[in-house]
């Protein structure tokens, strides 16, 4: 995955959560850990945009692959609110996973 591509792939899903974000009531009490996993994830997008990084590294390679794996895991349960806490788990690990590229590419 290029940085490009990474970037781009956090896009889609900040896309995903503002649409599952807007189809909660304002009132839904699960509505909020989304909020602020959605805001994590931009201020993670906005630092790896922002900077220069080698996107061929195996510390990194490592850690996009990983971000892949997660991401395939949210794409099936994104969608189903049934699974909110699972969605949310999901949405967390991602975090955790492009975090793990920011500590692999950044200094």
């Amino acid at each position: 995955m290029t940085r490009i591509e990474l970037i781009e792939l956090i896009g889609d899903v900040l896309t995903q959560l503002d649409v599952l974000i807007g189809s909660m009531s304002p009132s839904d009490p699960d509505r909020t850990p989304f909020i602020t996993a959605r805001k994590q994830l931009d201020k993670l997008q906005l630092s790896l945009a922002q900077q220069v990084f080698d996107d061929n590294t195996k510390k990194y390679k490592d850690a996009a692959a990983e971000l892949e794996k997660v991401n395939n895991e949210l794409q099936k349960i994104i969608n189903d609110l049934e699974k909110i806490v699972k969605t949310l788990e999901t949405i967390n690990r991602f975090i955790g996973a492009v975090d793990k590229i920011i500590q692999a590419v950044l200094p």
